[in-house]
């Protein structure tokens, strides 16, 4: 986990103060990183789900899906789905669970999954690993106004919220 944070100090300690940094950070500095590269959404795309149509948002540290507003473009390289940041990436990565839901999150810099399969035009999945199969199915749960993803390897579904079961699809730009 990366914590942020820029820090200001005046001479004899008199003015200190501490604010966090934006997410996700942006480099500055490198001109060509500054270009803004432009792609689809991932989107959910089960039809009849309370979810059906939100787009995969990069805005919070777990994954969620949000009704729309996506902006950036993803990369599909070395089994990994990438959001494109200036000169790096936040990587989708599918945490650990006792359950058969996988909470999915965003990692800056840091591909830890790559088991994706996933290209423009396609239906996501995952290639099968010694945790799980191949599998297309995830979960999205509401829960304090926000929809957090899951893989779902499984029929677990967390208790006293609510789940839609849907696909997510990268639609081609």
């Amino acid at each position: 986990m990366h914590n942020l944070f820029t820090l200001t100090f005046a001479t004899a300690g008199l003015l200190a103060s501490v604010s966090a940094a934006p997410f996700p950070p942006t480099p500055t500095g490198i001109a060509f990183c500054d270009l803004v590269r432009l792609g689809a959404p991932i989107v959910a795309s089960t039809t009849g789900t309370a979810v059906t149509g939100f787009e995969l948002a990069v805005a919070v540290k777990r994954a969620t899906l949000k009704e729309t507003g996506f902006t950036g473009g993803y990369d599909f390289v070395n089994g990994g789905i990438g959001a494109f940041d200036g000169c790096h990436d936040w990587w989708l990565n599918i945490g650990t669970s006792a359950h058969s839901y996988k909470p999915l999150s965003w990692a800056f810099d840091d591909q830890q999954t790559t088991a994706w399969v996933a290209s423009e035009g396609s239906t996501i999945s995952t290639a099968a690993t010694s945790s799980y199969g191949a599998i297309s199915k995830f979960l999205a749960c509401k829960e304090g106004g926000k929809w957090y993803l899951y893989l779902q390897t499984g029929t677990d579904v967390p208790v006293g919220v609510t789940c839609a079961t849907t696909e997510l699809f990268a639609q081609s730009s």
